[in-house]
C-alpha cells in the first residue's frame, strides 16, 4: 500500500508531544491486539454493508486517511473503525489519526469518535478480559493494565517533548557520541507492546535524573562489602580491570586500613536510596560490614534498557538491578538469571575465537558480584542478592577495530524508530547514504543489496552459532548493535547473555565444563530453536524489513525473499542433519510471536505466552 502522510487531527492548541505519544500508543495497542487475536488483515471491502452503514461523514474521513479498517469485539458487542495507511504483511500496520467505536445504546446503533489511547485500551481490555481473565478477576486486571498504559502514555509524552527540542540525526554524530545518542533515542519503544514505556516506581523528578530518553547521566553509588558477604563469579577478571581507576582510588582513601580488602559493589543511585531504607541493609552498615562510599567516579549514561549503564572511558558496562517495574516486570537480577548469564558467558568465551565471521562479535560478560547474607531468611537473602547483583559486560568501544571507532556501533532498535522530529527512520537515512556513495538510487536492487550485507554479518553468524554449537542468541533489536560506515552495515554485535539458550542436544560437551547439568542456560533443542525464531526472525528481522519496506515502498515479501536467498546460499544447511531447520524456516506455516498483551494481562512477564503468526518466508514462491 502506498504510504500516506500522517495528519494529526487534534485541536491546534493540543500539545504536539502528547499527540505523537497518543498516536504511537494507539499503533502499539492495535498491532499487538491484532497479532494476538490472529487478525492479520483488518481491512474491509468498501462495498461491505457494515462499511456502507456508517455515517457518511465518518466514511469520508476514513477514506481520506487510508483503507477502511474494522475490528469486531464480539463478546462486548462493539466495533472499532479507523483507517490503515500502511498495511504490513507482518503486522506492523500504520494507522490514520482518527478512530470510532460503533455500539448499541438502548437498541440504537451509535457511532462515536474515540478521544484517546486510554479509551481505545479500555475497549480492547474488556474484550480481552472476557477471553483471558480468571473468574471474578477481570475488572481488577483491566484497571491495573489501564493504569500501566496511562503511565506509559504520560512518560512517552514527556520523552517526546524532550526529544522535539533536538532535531539532530544520528548520523550527525560520530564515535561514542553516536552510540550514546542511539541508546538514549528510543522514545516510543517496542512496536508490539501495550505498555512499552511504563516505569512504575520512578517519580516524575526521577525521569530527568535517570531516564535515558531524557538524556540522563549520573555518578554511580558504591558500597564496599566485607568479603564474607560477597557472592561472585568472575571469569578471569580482577577489581583492577572491572572498576575505573578514580573509583578504586576514592575507595582506597575512604576505607580504613583494616577495611582496604573490602570489595566494591556499584549500585544505581536510585536503587542505593531504595535499599538503604531496608532494616537489613541498615544493620549491615551499622555493624561496619557494609561501607557506604556514596557516589563515585565518572558520570555514566543509562542505555536503552534503562538500568544498564555505560562509561565510554571504561572497559566494562554494568547491568544493574532496579526495583522499578519497566514494561512487564521489576528489573532486578535474580539468581537464576545471573547464573544463566555466567554459564552462557563461559560457553561463549570458549567459542569466541572459533567464530569464523570477522564482522560479528558477541559482547562477553565478565561475571557478576552481589551480597549473600547466610544468616538471613531465604526470602531476605534472595531479595538482597537480586537487588544488588551487578553483571559486568564488555564495552564495544574497547572491542572495535580502530577504523570503526568513528562510526561506533548503534543499537538496532534506535535505527528502526522514526524520531519525533524526523520524517524517516535512521536506517533509511543510512540506506540513502550508501546509495549516494555508489552514485545509485535507493531502489529495489540497492535495498536488497544493503539487506543482504546486513544479513551476512548478523543472521548467518547467529545461525552458525546455533547449528554448529547449539547456542541460541536472544538477538532482538535492543540486544543487537550494528556499525554503519558510509551508510553500509559493516560490523554486528550481540549483547546481554542472560537471554542465551543453549541446546542440550547440539552443544558439545567440551563447551560445558564448569556448567552444571541443571544450568538455567540449558534448554531442549526445540525450545532453543523456538526462541531463536522469535527473537531473530520475528522481533528483529520482522521490524527491520518492515522499516525498509515502508520507506522504500517495496513489498515486504520481496525483502523476505532476500532473507530466504541468504539462508539457502549460506552453506549452513548443507548437511542432511541441518536441512530440517532450513525447511522449517522456508516452508513452515507459522513463526512464534510473543503475546505481550495477554502476558501482561495474565501477569506472566517472566514466562510469556506466544501466538503463531504467518511465516513470511513461506509466502515466497521459490524457483
Amino acid at each position: 500500500m502506498t504510504n500516506k502522510p500522517f495528519v494529526m487531527s487534534a485541536e491546534p492548541s493540543a500539545d504536539k508531544s502528547m499527540m505523537l505519544a497518543e498516536a504511537a500508543t494507539m499503533e502499539r495497542l492495535l498491532n499487538a491486539y491484532l497479532r494476538e487475536t490472529e487478525t492479520f488483515n483488518p481491512t474491509i471491502d468498501p462495498d461491505h454493508p457494515a462499511w456502507m452503514g456508517l455515517p457518511a461523514s465518518v466514511r469520508e474521513v476514513i477514506h481520506e486517511q487510508g483503507l477502511p479498517m474494522k475490528i469486531e469485539l464480539k463478546v462486548t458487542g462493539r466495533t472499532i473503525w479507523g483507517a490503515i495507511r500502511y498495511l504490513s504483511s507482518f503486522g506492523h500496520h500504520r494507522y490514520g489519526s482518527a478512530f470510532w467505536v460503533e455500539e448499541d445504546v438502548k437498541g440504537e446503533a451509535i457511532c462515536r469518535r474515540l478521544q484517546n489511547a486510554i479509551e481505545m485500551a479500555g475497549l480492547l481490555l474488556r474484550e480481552m478480559a472476557a477471553h483471558h481473565a480468571k473468574s471474578g478477576d477481570g475488572d481488577n486486571r483491566v484497571r491495573l493494565m489501564l493504569d500501566q498504559i496511562h503511565n506509559s502514555v504520560r512518560k512517552t509524552g514527556q520523552y517526546v517533548r524532550s526529544r522535539l527540542q533536538s532535531d539532530r540525526s544520528l548520523w550527525d554524530f560520530t564515535g561514542e557520541e553516536r552510540m550514546l545518542a542511539a541508546e538514549q533515542s528510543l522514545v516510543y519503544g517496542h512496536p508490539f507492546h501495550p505498555t512499552p514505556k511504563s516505569a512504575e516506581g520512578f517519580e516524575p523528578d526521577d525521569l530527568s535524573r535517570y531516564a535515558p530518553e531524557m538524556g540522563a547521566s549520573f555518578a554511580l553509588h558504591y558500597f564496599a562489602a566485607d568479603p564474607e558477604l560477597v557472592e561472585e563469579t568472575l571469569l578471569g577478571y580482577s577489581d583492577e580491570t572491572l572498576f575505573p581507576d578514580p573509583v578504586l582510588e576514592a575507595a582506597k582513601r575512604k576505607l580504613a586500613p583494616e577495611r582496604q580488602h573490602f570489595k566494591l559493589l556499584p549500585v544505581h543511585p536510585w536503587q542505593a536510596q531504595h535499599v538503604k531504607q531496608w532494616p537489613l541493609v541498615q544493620q549491615l552498615i551499622r555493624t561496619g560490614q557494609l561501607i557506604d562510599l556514596g557516589e563515585q567516579g565518572n558520570r555514566v549514561y543509562p542505555t536503552s534498557s534503562v538500568r544498564t549503564v555505560w562509561d565510554p572511558t571504561h572497559a566494562f558496562i554494568y547491568k544493574l538491578p532496579l526495583d522499578v517495574r519497566i514494561t512487564n516486570f521489576v528489573r532486578v537480577n535474580p539468581p537464576e538469571q545471573v547464573q544463566r548469564t555466567v554459564d552462557a558467558g563461559r560457553v561463549l568465551a570458549r567459542l569466541n575465537e572459533q567464530i569464523p565471521y570477522a564482522g560479528f562479535t558477541v559482547l562477553l560478560e565478565a561475571g557478576y558480584r552481589t551480597l549473600s547474607l547466610k544468616e538471613a531468611t531465604p526470602e531476605e537473602r534472595k531479595r538482597l542478592a537480586e537487588s544488588l547483583a551487578v553483571i559486568f559486560r564488555e564495552n564495544p568501544l574497547f572491542q572495535s577495530d580502530e577504523k570503526f571507532v568513528q562510526a561506533s556501533p548503534t543499537v538496532v532498535a534506535a535505527l528502526l524508530e522514526q524520531p519525533p522530529s524526523a520524517g524517516e527512520a535512521p536506517i533509511w537515512e543510512a540506506v540513502r547514504l550508501s546509495a549516494k556513495m555508489e552514485q545509485a538510487q535507493p531502489e529495489r536492487s540497492h535495498v536488497q543489496k544493503w539487506l543482504k550485507q546486513y544479513l551476512e554479518i548478523s543472521l548467518v553468524p547467529i545461525l552458525w552459532l546455533f547449528l554448529e554449537h547449539g547456542v541460541s542468541m536472544e538477538a532482538h533489536v535492543q540486544n543487537a548493535m550494528v556499525t554503519i560506515q558510509d551508510g553500509w552495515p559493516v560490523h554486528f554485535y550481540v549483547r546481554d547473555l542472560e537471554g542465551v539458550s543453549i541446546s542440550r542436544e547440539r552443544v558439545g560437551k567440551n563447551l560445558l565444563s564448569d556448567v552444571a547439568e541443571d544450568s538455567p542456560a540449558l534448554y531442549s533443542d526445540r525450545e532453543a530453536w523456538h526462541r531463536l525464531k522469535y527473537y531473530v526472525f520475528v522481533n528483529h528481522l520482522g521490524h527491520l524489513i518492515h522499516t525498509l519496506a515502508f520507506h522504500s515502498q517495496l513489498d515486504e515479501v520481496s525483502l523476505w525473499r532476500t532473507v530466504g536467498e541468504v539462508l539457502r546460499d549460506s552453506g549452513l544447511f548443507a548437511s542432511s542433519e541441518r536441512k530440517p531447520y532450513l525447511m522449517d524456516l522456508l516452508e513452515g506455516k507459522s513463526l512464534p510471536a510473543k503475546a505481550n498483551w495477554i502476558s501482561c494481562f495474565q501477569k506472566r512477564g517472566e514466562t510469556p505466552l506466544y501466538v503463531d503468526i504467518p511465516n513470511p518466508l513461506a509466502c515466497v514462491r521459490w524457483n
